[in-house]
């Protein structure tokens, strides 16, 4: 059985936890397996919090096995997913369900299967500050936690199923042209700050390889291995177990060598989402002393661009990014030499006179 009570605050002048028209917040009471539990019910209504405690009971949220509360699955996911999930990306997941309990205290909800369709919906809504592309992020992360929830049997259906990530414009891909790359890294060689010898070597290792800012800035002198004819630096590894290597000038693979530590571009003391700041940070500088602006992002798609101009099959590239081919198709078509020579083709095949 549920009890609703008055919890008063030291400056009300009322003492009775039935007293109805002070502005004290009120609790809820019950017990699990002889053990009490008090939650505050997110009203000071009496009237309010009498309708939620009646609700609670008619869902038979209090029987045995049927308790488990937001803050509980919360937690057990939290803990569920330290040895499951990157520490970057267990840090949005803390941030959303962090969120989550939060407007989940102030609508009174205690009980995980209280969160139905209507009241997920309603927490989606409350993203006001958030981008599309973010908000799908979280959309995702959320329906994630929900499906733990209902693989733990805690709730029947997960009440973030039906929810439908926002359109995102699809973005331009702009890659930087050659006189801009002189500019950034003559940039990189006048940079003042305590990075310097590191700058254009970091900057080179992104242009060669295609490698992400965060990829790049962890890579460790252990993925650079000298082949019998190149310098090669290890990416990644496919969903076949092939290795996927990128050559590099030799004067480049030397110039990683001649930097302190095994990871060069990384201290080791800051997990990867600070790292990344950082050096991004460190870039927006570096784009405003080359006059122009730009991106660490740039430096991969610029990448892309010239192995795509120099005629290697998409199927190389989208290897070296770690991309699918239909990826690398949308997005730097462009670039891709023959589907430009058969958009021109049949062009050509459309004219009825021969422009002079």
């Amino acid at each position: 059985m549920l009890i609703i009570h008055r919890r008063h605050v030291e400056s009300c002048s009322h003492k009775s936890r039935t007293y109805r028209k002070c502005a004290c917040p009120i609790w809820i009471d019950w017990r699990v397996g002889g053990k009490r539990v008090q939650k505050p019910i997110g009203t000071a209504d009496w009237t309010v919090a009498q309708l939620r405690a009646r609700e609670m009971e008619a869902t038979g949220l209090t029987s045995a096995g049927q308790d488990v509360t937001i803050e509980n699955a919360v937690d057990g996911f939290e803990k569920d997913a330290e040895n499951n999930i990157q520490p970057s990306t267990l840090k949005q997941y803390k941030i959303l369900l962090t969120r989550l309990k939060a407007f989940s205290k102030h609508r009174g909800y205690i009980f995980l299967k209280q969160l139905g369709v209507v009241q997920i919906r309603d927490f989606r809504n409350s993203w006001t500050t958030y981008s599309p592309r973010t908000a799908g992020k979280h959309i995702e992360r959320l329906k994630r936690f929900f499906t733990w929830c209902v693989e733990n049997q805690w709730i029947p259906v997960s009440p973030a199923k039906p929810l439908k990530p926002p359109k995102v414009g699809q973005t331009d891909v702009v890659p930087f042209s050659e006189k801009e790359v002189e500019a950034i890294l003559k940039a990189c060689e006048n940079y003042e700050g305590p990075n310097r010898e590191k700058l254009t070597v970091l900057t080179n290792v992104m242009l060669a390889t295609g490698l992400a800012i965060g990829d790049a800035a962890m890579l460790s002198k252990k993925r650079l291995v000298k082949s019998t004819t190149d310098w090669v630096i290890e990416l990644r590894r496919e969903k076949t177990g092939t290795a996927v290597a990128c050559p590099i000038p030799s004067g480049l693979a030397k110039a990683i060598q001649s930097l302190k530590g095994d990871t060069p571009f990384w201290s080791g003391q800051s997990d990867l989402e600070d790292l990344t700041k950082n050096w991004r940070k460190i870039y927006t500088k570096i784009f405003e002393a080359a006059g122009l602006e730009g991106h660490p992002h740039q430096f991969r798609h610029t990448c892309a661009k010239r192995l795509l101009v120099a005629g290697l099959p998409v199927s190389h590239v989208a290897s070296l990014l770690g991309n699918t081919e239909s990826i690398v198709r949308k997005h730097y078509s462009k670039w891709i030499p023959e589907r430009q020579a058969a958009l021109h083709n049949a062009i050509r095949s459309t004219w009825t006179v021969t422009p002079r």
